[in-house]
This record gives structure tokens, sequence and C-alpha cells, in this order.
């Protein structure tokens, strides 16, 4: 009697991905952040910087002299970057251009040093 019906336990940290599965599922990921973390955090902080005079001043004081928020601002952008770039990249993808497997990691790996010479960019401006 054979039990080929059974359910299977796949271990998820075994399984090797390709780097053009891992860029679509950090796009997707990078979406969710943006959602639930930039976005609020863009409409507060435009809303401090128009309020008045005096909340622009104290906004740019807390930006510039807290590294902690700074760095978690500067984060959150790089991440809205991140997924305009990934987007980029897959609608290129929807017009057929660059959908072979050797294309697409080429371009995943594109993206991603773009993306990490962006992070190495702002951290030295930042820091």
């Amino acid at each position: 009697m054979s039990n080929d019906n059974r359910p299977v336990n796949i271990n998820l940290m075994k399984i090797k991905l390709p780097i053009a599965a891992l860029v679509s599922i950090t796009h997707r990921l990078a979406g969710m952040y943006i959602f639930f973390v930039t976005l609020p955090l863009s409409i507060y902080l435009f809303n401090l910087s128009i309020l008045s005079e005096s909340s622009f001043t104290n906004l740019v004081y807390i930006l510039s002299t807290n590294i902690l928020i700074s760095t978690f601002v500067s984060f959150s952008y790089l991440v809205l970057f991140y997924h305009i770039l990934t987007g980029v990249r897959h609608l290129i993808m929807d017009m057929h251009i660059g959908e072979s497997l050797s294309a697409s990691r080429a371009s995943s790996i594109l993206v991603i040093t773009i993306w990490f010479l962006t992070v190495i960019y702002i951290l030295a401006l930042v820091f």
C-alpha cells in the first residue's frame, strides 16, 4: 500500500530560489511596506512640513539631528526606490523584453546593483 497522497512537509529554508524569484518576492514585500509604512510616514511628514513655519523648522531639526529617525526615513524611501526599480523591470518584461532565463537573471542583478549603489550613496549622505 503506497502513501503517495500524504501531505509533504516542505522546508522553505532548504529551497534555493533563483535570483529573479527573490527579486519578485521582495518587490511584493516592498509594496506592502510602502503601503503600511512609507505612505503614512510621507503623509505625516508632509503634514508637518506645511502646517506652519515653526513645525517645518522643527521637522528639519529633528531629521538633521536624530540619526535614528533620519535613517528610518531614508530606509523607507530606499524601499520605495527598490519597488520602483523592480516595477520598471516587471513592466519591461510585460512588454516581452528580457523574458528568457538569462535575461531575467541579468536584469535582476542589474536592479540589485543599482539599488545597492544607491543605498551606499544615501548612507554616505546620511552619515
